[in-house]
Formats: structure tokens, C-alpha cells, sequence
């Protein structure tokens, strides 16, 4: 029973990473290749090579290595390329949407993957700097058979313009009382794979003006309308969601960011560690402002033990409101 359990989990998380953490993934293969300096040159089998595509060729399409395996066999050596393909790129924004210069880092949804090559403290080090404070990731164990399972989450504590300090802190995205969860430790040659699901995302705006402008905007991000989210707020008696709520909604459709707009802005959060990432300038209409934001979910009412801290909620204005979610009183 627990074997089945073990792998019901395991099967769980392949699923998830397989079908969120990159647009497309491949194994490719090659096997007794003589001299190994010829080994990028040569057609690859199995997946997406198909026989027909070397590694040089794959990498011109698009595609990046993120793990390799090389196995000696009677003086060859066998060759197994795990690749990866992220159809978004970089792509982020409309250019009508104007930078409004948070950082000078670089911002992206494209995931970055790369090996752990140190551990320390809990923490790594990784040779790529430029990166944001707070932007969150997840580790990966890739097994023999390529079973791949998510061991932890990770955030960028610090970063300079040639390396990064990574710490590491507990997935528990797939809680489930059913079934049992991992124990494996992080190891050197686990993949760390940052901007995790940065591509989906929750859109919180005042007016249906505003929610067009910034979903049309971004069209490279998968938005799930906010009236999923203001349901579950009315079913549990919510009317003002809390930092908690957004990240127990997150974890729950397996979103990445929160885009907020507010103050003619739109503010990019990760939803684990709920860092702003950057920040953008955009125009809108600001007539019938709704709270707690713009939806067709109406009446969404406080139950009558709502003690929550924020006592004169009730009395903020929208922009007001988000302000001091967000902690943005310094911007």
C-alpha cells in the first residue's frame, strides 16, 4: 500500500511540474558515439529529435540542455540530453505598457534552470547575478528513469551583477493528508528552476478598464479571472483578502504572480515569498471602482466574527487598501 501511495505522489508532482514548469521538455539520446567532441554534432534519437536533429541544431531552435548523462559503454560512450523549451521567452509586456524602473534586474517569465553545484546553511550560490530579491523558484530531483519530483521551494535572498545566493525553504504546494510526503534532502545535482510558473497569474485591478488594459497588455501571461478567486472570498465570508488569502489562492490554482494594479500602475508579486518583482506605468479609467476589486461576483459579505487587525479597513480606499497589502508606503 505505502509503494503505491510513494508512487501516487511521485506521480502527483511530475504531472504538476510537467505540465506548468516549461512549455515543452524532451529526452534525446545518442548512443556509441566514439569520440565525444563530435557528440553536439550528431543527429540525436527519441523525442523531439527524432533522429533527425544534433544538439547544435536543437539549441538553434530554441532549445536548452538542462541536464546531461554520459555513460561509458566498451570504450564509446552513451549520450542522454534532458532539453527544455520555453515558447514565452522573455516576453512579458505590451510596449504600450511604459517601464516604471523599480530595479534596474532583469525581470522575466521565463524559467531559468541550472544544477546545484553547492549547498551551504541551506542555502547555494549560483553563477547568474542581476537577479530580484524574492524571486522564488523550486528545486528538482531527476531520478535514473526520469521520474522528476519537487523537493523544495527556493527564493534569491541576495544577488550581484555575477552571481546569486539562493536559500531554500519547504514545498508543501501538494499537501495532501492522503498521502505521504517526501523526505529527500536537497543534493548537489538537484535542478534549481527560478521564475517557477511565473507565466500564470492572478489579475487584481479596480475597473473592468483597468483589468482589460492590463490583461491586454500582458498577453503572454495565463490569467485566471479574478471572479474564481472573489467566490471563494464570498463563500468564506471575505470581503477584504488578506496576504494569506492570495498566497492560499495561489498555491491552489498554481499561479506564480499576483499582477495588482493600483495607482496607475501595475505591480508584479510572486506569490510565495510576495516580493514585488517590477513594476509598470498604465493608463486607465478610474470610474466605478469596486472593492474589493473589479468582478462580477457581487455581495461579498464580512461574516459577523470578523475580527480581523485591520479595523478601519472598511474606511480605505482601493488604492489605500492594496498600498498597505503590498507594504508600499515607501514607493
Amino acid at each position: 500500500m505505502m509503494k503505491i501511495l510513494n508512487k501516487l505522489l511521485l506521480l502527483s508532482a511530475t504531472c504538476l511540474l510537467s505540465s506548468n514548469l516549461f512549455a515543452q521538455d524532451t529526452v534525446c539520446f545518442k548512443n556509441n558515439i566514439e569520440k565525444p567532441s563530435n557528440a553536439e554534432a550528431i543527429a540525436l534519437d527519441g523525442g523531439a529529435c527524432e533522429g533527425k536533429f544534433s544538439l547544435n541544431e536543437m539549441k538553434e531552435n530554441g532549445w536548452d540542455v538542462l541536464d546531461i548523462k554520459i555513460l561509458p559503454s566498451k570504450n564509446k560512450f552513451n549520450y542522454t540530453y534532458y532539453l527544455i523549451k520555453n515558447n514565452n521567452q522573455n516576453g512579458l509586456k505590451n510596449p504600450a505598457i511604459e517601464d516604471t524602473t523599480i530595479s534596474k534586474k532583469n525581470f522575466s517569465i521565463k524559467p531559468v534552470g541550472m544544477k546545484i553545484e553547492n549547498i551551504k546553511d541551506n542555502k547555494t550560490t549560483i553563477n547568474l547575478g542581476n537577479l530580484i530579491v524574492g524571486q522564488s523558484g523550486i528545486v528538482v530531483h531527476i531520478f535514473d528513469n526520469d521520474k522528476r519530483l519537487i523537493i523544495s521551494n527556493a527564493k534569491v535572498i541576495s544577488s550581484t551583477a555575477n552571481s546569486s545566493v539562493v536559500e531554500f525553504f519547504k514545498f508543501d504546494d501538494l499537501k495532501q493528508d492522503a498521502l505521504p510526503t517526501s523526505k529527500r534532502e536537497i543534493s548537489v545535482g538537484d535542478v534549481l528552476v527560478l521564475n517557477y510558473m511565473y507565466n500564470s497569474s492572478l489579475l487584481i485591478a479596480p475597473t473592468l478598464d483597468s483589468f482589460q488594459a492590463a490583461r491586454g497588455g500582458f498577453k503572454l501571461n495565463n490569467f485566471i479571472h479574478s471572479d474564481i478567486f472573489a467566490a471563494k472570498l464570498k463563500i468564506n465570508n471575505q470581503p477584504y483578502p488578506t496576504k494569506e488569502d492570495f498566497q492560499e489562492f495561489a498555491i491552489e490554482q498554481n499561479l506564480g504572480t499576483i499582477f495588482f494594479v493600483l495607482d496607475n500602475k501595475v505591480f508584479i508579486v510572486d506569490t510565495k515569498t510576495f516580493a514585488i518583482l517590477e513594476s509598470y506605468a498604465l493608463n486607465y479609467n478610474n470610474n466605478e471602482i469596486q472593492m474589493p476589486f473589479y468582478t462580477r461576483v457581487e455581495e461579498i459579505e464580512s461574516s459577523i466574527l470578523d475580527f480581523s487587525f485591520f479595523s478601519d479597513k472598511k474606511s480605505l480606499s482601493y488604492d489605500e487598501y492594496y498600498k498597505r497589502i503590498l507594504g508600499l508606503s515607501k514607493w
